[in-house]
């Protein structure tokens, strides 16, 4: 089960007040700083064992203890095997699962007697205060273990530090997932093959950055598929099989002496080989025998002067053609010549090419005067403060000189040495690892408030999942950072960086990264292509992104009567009225479709290759939009359609399913919800019938609700469950900000979070903000 605090969960499941709602809220200031660890609170522990021993332990007896006390263990679980309160918070997992299938209504079994709801309530909330109380003047920040940089924030991290964008895919290993996202230090690993790996990708990544090495003379190839003339085209080249010339015009930008390159194989003819000339604007400039056969392709080189810029023609000419059938082997009746390229590298003579841009921007300016060691550890600082993230401690910096050193053994330039020693610091903790240190020192559980660095480092892989730039740097080098968070916050949310929160969060909050493995049967479903699904992740990605630049609030998400399309998009979706590739603002107006839950990526998900799911759809509303996670299907349960008849309407074979206890509870939260967006078909076509049989969107929510169709459930999630989605998001924003998944003593933090967005009409950068501000993102335990 998923350890995450799962919101409000009694409102929309069981219909009644309070549950997590009741617990008391913190509104927590960028500057608040708490004085002393938080830890639980004991100071009314004697009236909770009182209140246990009249009001709880009564009805677990009653309801629990035939199957969890008294002697029995079901599913290993003995409820008065806990003697005291201290003995039930060292066991926090546990009662975490019992308080789940208890506002789940899991248990008691659905065939057993059933406590009331002001008596499941009264279990809850001694639950609550007892096992899981929380203190609102000294708030727990929580842990968050030292992780490395998941193989997307490495990706890019290199290419802002380097400016190279390297397919890390290929290079490093795949990342775990927890709580629903990729950046959770819990799973981020480390093996040896992440060592290698790592090692691997950041020469990978020098080699494409920076140039130690003088610069080479320009060079351009021209493909002999392109050359003009007689004979043959074929990837591999230009084939003259007869007297003739391959000829192109290229460009030269300035007189001087270039290299003509002509790369070229051939077939014999008789005893000879192919002859080959070069000629540049008419006048022959060599001749060559070609004597490698069509398999081993030869360089031949020729020095022109070129006196003046402009287009000047280069010709290769086969002059010797030879046929004779009767030549008793095969291999010499046919004298052919392939040209596969010609290459132009040039101008020889003048200044070498500057190093190029991203090379320039590590090494810089060598300035008068300064001595290789000088230069050196400028080079090396400056690098070390963008990839280590903060100021280079006393010494850091020096260590790394010993790599000029290595290379000058090796006859090596210092150029090189610099090379060595930017690797070593790709390679290193400092560099791979989020490190948020402490000032003075790590022994103590005392909670302190981030330094400057730290919080850049956070703002910036939260909102760009990559490395701070400049800007954050100076300001947190200059202790400013917290004081100016408003207009940076906004400055990142507006950078086209922030495409990489809309992609990473998004794309694992709303599960769109299961795009990738979709693949709906072709007979099923003819009208749908490979196409047709990235331009449905394009339109969910562009949607998320206008709602947070918008600053809408986030109803909106469930609500927008628009949505961005392109003419491809727009046809599958019967949609009149839009042309082309582009993607542009389209109003849904009229359309059955509306919100996330109307575009194609978020139906797609949630479907089978061959059908939809009711159950998978509607444990995405609730666990992605309501915070509530069902819990695992209990073991052995037969799938869908095994017994249930091939005539049945997908609504009756789950019906019959229903009627196991062990899958009755958890399915009247999911399939009444799923049912709504039957409409839509696996892949997100809308449709009046499944084959013929009328399909019924009405139904009931546990807390009694009805609904007739998606319109009139959005209408009730949006009226009476608003307030779960929007702990929801604060909470999957809170995962995603911190890289762990949040607890029971994060309660507060998602109550300020909650509260202060609902004060701004619940908009998407409020939410945003309030989770920069609050105690667990700002404040670390000092251990």
């Amino acid at each position: 089960m998923d350890r995450r605090i799962s919101g409000s969960i009694l409102s929309l499941g069981l219909g009644l007040a309070g549950g997590w709602l009741a617990w008391p809220c913190l509104r927590v200031s960028a500057e608040t700083v708490p004085a002393v660890p938080a830890s639980p609170v004991p100071a009314k522990a004697v009236d909770q064992a009182s209140r246990y021993k009249k009001e709880v332990e009564p009805l677990l007896v009653n309801y629990c203890y035939d199957c969890h006390g008294d002697g029995s263990h079901k599913g290993e679980l003995a409820i008065d095997s806990f003697k005291d309160i201290a003995a039930m918070q060292k066991n926090r997992d546990v009662w975490k699962r019992i308080r789940e299938h208890i506002g789940y209504k899991l248990m008691p079994p659905a065939d057993e007697e059933q406590p009331s709801d002001q008596e499941r309530q009264q279990l809850l909330s001694w639950i609550d205060a007892a096992v899981f109380p929380v203190d609102p003047a000294h708030p727990d920040p929580g842990r968050v273990l030292l992780r490395r940089l998941n193989r997307e924030e490495y990706r890019n991290t290199i290419k802002d530090l380097l400016g190279v964008d390297l397919e890390v895919e290929n290079i490093l290993p795949p990342d775990d997932s927890g709580y629903g996202f990729d950046n959770i230090g819990d799973v981020l690993t480390l093996s040896p093959v992440h060592i290698e790996r790592y090692l691997a990708a950041a020469r990978q990544a020098l080699d494409r950055a920076v140039h130690p090495d003088p610069m080479p003379r320009p060079e351009r190839k021209i493909a002999g598929a392109t050359l003009d003339g007689p004979g043959r085209r074929s990837e591999d080249g230009h084939y003259l099989w007869k007297a003739g010339e391959a000829v192109c015009n290229p460009e030269f930008y300035q007189p001087g002496r270039y290299l003509l390159k002509v790369v070229a194989c051939g077939t014999w003819g008789g005893n000879e080989p192919p002859k080959m000339e070069l000629r540049l604007d008419g006048n022959l400039v060599s001749t060559w025998e070609v004597k490698n056969l069509m398999d081993t392709p030869k360089w031949y080189t020729a020095e022109v002067k070129i006196d003046t810029k402009g287009p000047h023609r280069v010709g290769v000419t086969f002059p010797n053609d030879f046929w004779d059938e009767k030549i008793p082997d095969p291999s010499k009746r046919d004298r052919n010549l392939m040209v596969n390229r010609v290459e132009i590298q040039g101008p020889m003579d003048g200044p070498l090419p500057p190093k190029p841009e991203t090379h320039r921007a590590i090494y810089g300016e060598r300035r008068s005067n300064e001595d290789d060691k000088a230069y050196a550890l400028r080079v090396l600082s400056g690098f070390a403060r963008h990839a280590f993230r903060r100021t280079p401690q006393t010494g850091e910096v020096e260590r790394y000189l010993r790599f000029i050193g290595v290379a000058g053994s090796q006859g090596q330039s210092l150029e090189h040495g610099i090379r060595l020693a930017l690797e070593a610091m790709l390679a290193s903790p400092s560099f791979l690892f989020r490190e948020e240190p402490v000032q003075g020192g790590g022994k103590s559980d005392k909670i302190v408030q981030l330094g400057e660095h730290a919080l850049a480092s956070r703002l910036s892989y939260f909102l760009w999942s990559s490395m701070p730039d400049d800007r954050l740097l100076d300001l947190a080098d200059a202790g400013q950072l917290r004081q100016q968070l408003d207009e940076e916050i906004k400055r990142m949310i507006a950078s086209p960086k922030s495409e990489r929160f809309i992609s990473n969060f998004g794309g694992q909050w709303l599960q769109l990264r299961n795009l990738t493995s979709a693949s709906p049967d072709e007979k099923r479903f003819p009208n749908y292509n490979r196409s047709v699904g990235r331009d449905m992740r394009k339109e969910t990605d562009l949607f998320l992104g206008d709602v947070l630049r918008s600053n809408l609030p986030i109803s909106t998400l469930l609500e927008a009567d628009y949505s961005f399309l392109n003419g491809n998009l727009a046809r599958f979706y019967g949609i009149q009225g839009v042309e082309g590739k582009e993607f542009r603002k389209v109003s849904l107006a009229g359309t059955p479709r509306r919100g996330l839950m109307g575009q194609g990526a978020v139906l797609m998900v949630t479907s089978y290759p061959t059908r939809t799911s009711p159950v998978l759809r509607g444990k995405y509303v609730l666990q992605n939009l309501l915070d509530m996670t069902p819990p695992p299907p209990p073991p052995n349960i037969p799938q869908l359609g095994g017994g249930h008849g091939k005539n049945m309407t997908l609504r009756e074979q789950m019906e019959v399913h229903r009627k196991d206890p062990s899958c009755a509870n958890c399915h009247a939260l999911m399939d009444p919800i799923g049912f709504a967006y039957e409409q839509f078909d696996a892949v997100g076509s809308f449709r009046n019938d499944d084959r013929g049989n009328r399909i019924d969107t009405a139904g009931k929510l546990a807390d009694g609700d009805a609904f007739a169709n998606p319109e009139e459930l959005r209408e009730l999630i949006l009226r009476k469950h608003g307030n779960e989605f929007q702990r929801a998001l604060a909470s999957r924003l809170l995962t995603y900000a911190l890289g762990r998944g949040t607890d029971w003593y994060d309660r507060p933090a998602i109550d300020a979070i909650t509260i202060k967005a609902s004060k701004d009409n619940g908009r998407f950068q409020t939410f945003i903000r309030a989770v920069i501000d609050s105690v667990p993102f700002q404040y670390r335990r000092a251990s």
